[in-house]
């Protein structure tokens, strides 16, 4: 199967690479390509600006959570209709899972898709020596076709042409763009990037981006390399996404406090059931639906328009205690709690389960997650194994008895141990699931739905 497809990869963490391929997938689109663009790794802030820059849902290629086989057909399946394919990587190139094993990097994943990679490197303050770092990229793991290298946030034209020749004649690198230090805008949260559709301006920044690629960048030739990246096999469609009519409605709060969704799950939920969107600060009700998925985000940053949404906090309280099935994890789990304490002020939520959260100033969890499931739920069965990530800067603080879904083997969870609160059929939890890591836990969720949709029959 014929791809374009190009890796922009990291040295490491906040050197630019996320400004540089929303540069690249907005110059793409301005140009008139139909860019499809891909996050390695579990990240949610990445691809909401990936969204905005091309048009098309990003898609999360993520080697830990998913097999060989299903990280390809995701990337197969959603380029559908598109012209190039722009993967931006995670962290450091080669950064893994557990610091010495390849799985969970950006690597491996440009190895699985035979992509190549150009690398991001911070020029900033450095000549000589940002040739011997590049080249130890080059000779670390010899299967990664690097193709070359954009040196970011270089000073005046004398230190542009040092760094640029001697990453040529020493490293043997070829240099695809020098980029010199911009006032560039991207301001971070403790979870990342500020979401995309928080940030005023937008276009205008996203155009920005594209303008300086436009450039500083030699896109002609990355769309060379890109298009003489070798062929794939093709591979069947994962029958999740086939359509089935179920007659099932399925509530997603998808609005500015959640925000937080692989669109994979949501195309995998769109196949078998009807998705209804629901705002949680404008709609003052909840709609007629038969099951109820609330993912993660901000509810933090707007818990007191949450709190002043009583009617809607009221209804999402009923719809739990009626026993239809309800999904929420992280963001969604702080909602569905009593309240959210933020810097000494507390806000009402939910109140379904006995507890409530509190944010912090550090990260109380970040990484991934292996569970064993000890309570069967709405989405997953008893003895089963659940692979996610999680990372949040709130703790829960119980003010009742929980009772559990999970344990955890590899993560934090709630208290290090567990994960997954249950209370009729809602469960809420830190962790974060791709659709692909457990299939099974559609066909569970809408089978619960069904259950109560024949008895209201």
């Amino acid at each position: 199967m014929d791809i374009p497809r190009i890796v922009i990869a990291g040295v490491k963490s906040k050197i630019g690479k996320t400004t540089i391929s929303i540069g690249l997938m907005r110059a793409l689109s301005n140009r008139g390509y139909v860019v499809q663009p891909y996050k390695v790794g579990p990240d949610f802030i990445d691809p909401i600006y990936h969204y905005y820059a091309t048009g098309r849902y990003s898609r999360n290629l993520d080697d830990f959570m998913l097999s060989e086989a299903d990280l390809i057909e995701t990337f197969e399946r959603n380029f559908k209709g598109a012209d190039i394919a722009i993967i931006e990587g995670k962290t450091g190139l080669y950064d893994s899972h557990d610091g010495v094993d390849e799985k969970g990097s950006t690597a491996r994943v440009a190895k699985i898709l035979r992509a190549p990679v150009i690398l991001i490197a911070d020029a900033e303050r450095i000549n000589r020596s940002l040739a011997a770092a590049l080249l130890g990229y080059k000779l670390f793991d010899p299967d990664v076709d690097i193709e070359g290298v954009i040196l970011n946030r270089v000073g005046n034209p004398r230190h542009a042409r040092k760094v640029r020749t001697a990453v040529e004649s020493l490293a043997k690198m070829r240099v695809f763009g020098v980029i010199p230090r911009e006032k560039v805008d991207m301001p971070y949260r403790h979870l990342g990037l500020v979401p995309a559709h928080e940030r005023e301006e937008l276009e205008n920044l996203l155009d920005f981006l594209a303008e300086i690629v436009e450039k500083y960048v030699d896109i002609d030739s990355i769309l060379k390399v890109a298009r003489n990246a070798p062929e794939i096999d093709e591979v069947n469609e994962n029958p999740l996404f086939s359509h089935e009519r179920t007659g099932i409605r399925v509530g997603v709060i998808r609005d500015k406090p959640f925000s937080f969704y692989y669109q994979d799950n949501i195309d995998a939920l769109s196949a078998k059931a009807e998705v209804v969107v629901i705002d949680s600060l404008r709609d003052r009700k909840l709609p007629d639906v038969d099951a109820l998925y609330i993912g993660g985000g901000f509810p933090e940053v707007f818990a007191e328009e949450l709190e002043k949404n009583y009617s809607f906090r009221k209804d999402v309280y009923e719809f739990c205690y009626s026993g239809r099935p309800v999904y929420a994890e992280c963001g969604g789990l702080m909602f569905l709690g009593e309240s959210i304490v933020v810097n000494g002020d507390e806000y009402e939520m939910i109140g379904f389960f006995p507890f409530k959260t509190e944010m912090h100033d550090r990260f109380q969890a970040l990484g991934y997650c292996v569970y064993r499931v000890v309570r069967s739920n709405v989405v997953s069965e008893e003895g089963d194994s659940i692979v996610g990530h999680e990372f949040h800067y709130s703790k829960v603080i119980p003010t009742g008895k929980l009772d559990f879904a999970y344990r955890v083997e590899r993560g934090k969870g709630i208290d290090g141990k567990h994960d997954g609160v249950v209370k009729k059929n809602t469960l809420a939890n830190y962790i974060h699931v791709h659709i692909l890591s457990y299939p099974k836990m559609v066909e569970r969720f809408l089978e619960v739905a069904k259950s109560f949709k024949r008895e209201d029959i």
